[in-house]
């Protein structure tokens, strides 16, 4: 009995951190982020986590178009999305099936960079 009132506890445990999670975020481009200086928060937040199937939007309130584009500066886009240029007062959103880190970049100004953390 006392097995599976632990088991049962555990399961419990699991199902209320999964539902933690946020099913959505959103990221804003820094204003000014189309200059260097702003690293490493040139997306805020650079880091969010969602539940997989969750969405995040990605918002540019900057005077400047950005992307989001998964992958990075140095290996450069990686296939999984790609919002082509988001334009001043204008969101891209992108839904995430699969867990796992995902790195993004923009590809216009590539010091701006984030992660995106899906469980």
């Amino acid at each position: 009995a006392a097995d599976k009132a632990a088991a049962d506890k555990a399961a419990a445990d699991k199902a209320a951190a999964a539902a933690a999670i946020p099913k959505t975020a959103e990221v804003e481009n820094a204003v000014g982020s189309s200059t260097p200086g702003c690293e490493p928060n040139c997306f805020m937040p650079s880091t969010v986590t969602i539940a997989k199937g969750g969405t995040v939007t990605f918002s540019n309130p900057d005077s400047a178009p950005h992307t989001s584009t998964s992958g990075d500066a140095t290996g450069g886009p990686d296939g999984t999305w790609d919002s082509s240029l988001v334009m001043p007062g204008s969101s891209y959103d992108v839904t995430l099936n699969s867990s796992g880190t995902y790195n993004y970049f923009c590809m216009v100004h590539p010091w701006m960079a984030g992660t995106v953390i899906v469980k």
